[in-house]
């Protein structure tokens, strides 16, 4: 069976000024459009899901992730995805540089000065991960509700898996480059992604896909990034520069890496150097050599048409196949946990709430479509006061609640009412103050 992904980079949501609001709103829509007639000359049919590999927004505010969700329920319809099938990781753009201050900045040239140690430092501390964290306040809520948290450990959550044939999977695993932008000038080059994420886990019957914002050339840490990379990743999408591009990069003994480059699908300026472009990923596995073949198909705009075309200069008839042989691909059992029922969190609950929730509540209900439209409608929909009335109405935080309610936090007190059997409940509260005159949508 194929799995057909779109993958989206550099949407930019927030750019437009004046009659580009106009060119490009019909540009996104002309591209909802495609998806729908392509996706549907495809084996299946439809398209298992919506990969956007940063820069979602222009400038990490939180009415540009609204203008982005509203747009992405209509892409995923027409791509015949349910709207929780996307994932999503941070791009430059995604960052709030206004929230940048002095002391924001010190810490990061500290880390970009001192690498791997300042970070974990930083990171360590609840009070100096908010701040930093505090740059991505739009961009978290947005990505949250899409199970793509950024967490107290610097890693992306809610990398995606989708199995190709028995025993042969693939796993969406997202990094965040975005994590020391700021206002520095030394960025390429200069970012990091930090050991936390550069040690990437094998899982013997499951090939590794990095969805990543920048290229690897773009972090002070590539060589070590690399080296893991290269022996754990059989596929790596990145966007940021805007030019679609792709390679296969021998590694050993005829195992290759395929690098793709994603084009911009709304860039800054669209012009003969840079246009509006997507992919279309077509991943299956051929049983007979044991391969895996990656199908990119490039969509182009066509300004003659005003429409999008086959991308034939970047690729030959608008797609090429890549075969790959895939080590990885050898069958395991897969391992299930169990969950116990455990009562509301008290204030000073903190970490063990981390340990608990992230490795109960989280991995079990991964594929839980209710839980999926749960985290949508609570972190995407509501405001943050809706969000904190909820909780205190379940009684997942005191009602006397005095503390500073931490973006993490927050997730964790909803996965508890998740735990404790309370999520078809919280979907039809949540439901309640989202239509209030209870009209069906």
């Amino acid at each position: 069976m194929a799995a057909i992904y779109i993958h989206l980079s550099d949407i930019h949501f927030g750019q437009e000024t004046g009659g580009d609001v106009f060119v490009n709103d019909d540009v996104k829509q002309q591209l909802v459009s495609d998806v729908r007639n392509y996706v549907t000359k495809l084996e299946g049919n439809k398209a298992d899901g919506i990969i956007i590999s940063g820069d979602i927004a222009y400038g990490g505010k939180p009415h540009e992730y609204e203008s982005a969700g509203q747009w992405l329920d209509r892409l995923t319809a027409a791509a015949g995805c349910d709207m929780t099938d996307v994932q999503v990781v941070p791009g430059n753009h995604d960052i709030d540089r206004d929230k940048i201050t002095t002391g924001t900045q010190k810490i990061i040239d500290d880390i970009i000065e001192n690498g791997d140690n300042a970070l974990d430092g930083y990171l360590e501390s609840d009070e100096d991960r908010e701040i930093l964290y505090n740059r991505f306040s739009g961009y978290r809520t947005f990505a949250e509700g899409y199970n793509c948290s950024l967490d107290n450990d610097g890693i992306v959550k809610g990398h995606r898996m989708n199995e190709l044939s028995p025993g042969k999977k693939i796993k969406f695993h997202g990094v965040n480059t975005a994590l020391i932008c700021s206002k520095s000038k030394k960025e390429e080059g200069g970012l990091l992604l930090g050991k936390r994420q550069r040690v990437i886990g094998i899982e013997e019957d499951t090939e590794i896909v990095i969805v990543a914002h920048h290229p690897l050339h773009w972090l002070q840490d590539s060589d070590d990034a690399k080296k893991y990379i290269d022996n754990r990743a059989r596929v790596v999408i990145s966007g940021h520069e805007h030019m679609p591009a792709h390679q296969l990069v021998p590694i050993r003994d005829g195992v290759d890496i395929l690098m793709i480059s994603s084009g911009a699908t709304v860039p800054p300026n669209a012009n003969e150097n840079y246009n509006y472009c997507y992919n279309i990923l077509v991943f299956s596995y051929d049983m007979e050599n044991n391969l895996m073949n990656v199908e990119i198909h490039g969509r182009t705009w066509d300004d003659n048409l005003k429409a999008f075309a086959p991308d034939c200069e970047h690729f030959d008839q608008g797609k090429v196949v890549y075969r790959l042989k895939c080590p990885n691909f050898e069958a395991a059992e897969a391992n299930i946990s169990t969950v116990d029922a455990r009562p509301p969190i008290q204030q000073n609950e903190y970490q063990e709430i981390s340990q608990y929730a992230i490795k109960a509540v989280r991995e079990i209900m991964s594929d839980d479509k209710e839980y999926g439209l749960v985290l949508l409608k609570f972190f995407r929909d509501l405001s943050a006061a809706q969000r904190l009335n909820i909780l205190a109405e379940f009684k997942a935080i005191p009602t006397d609640w005095s503390d500073f309610l931490s973006h993490s936090l927050e997730r964790r007190a909803l996965d508890r009412l998740v735990e404790n059997g309370q999520l078809t409940d919280l979907h039809k509260r949540i439901n309640q103050i989202l239509n209030p005159l209870g009209d069906k949508t």
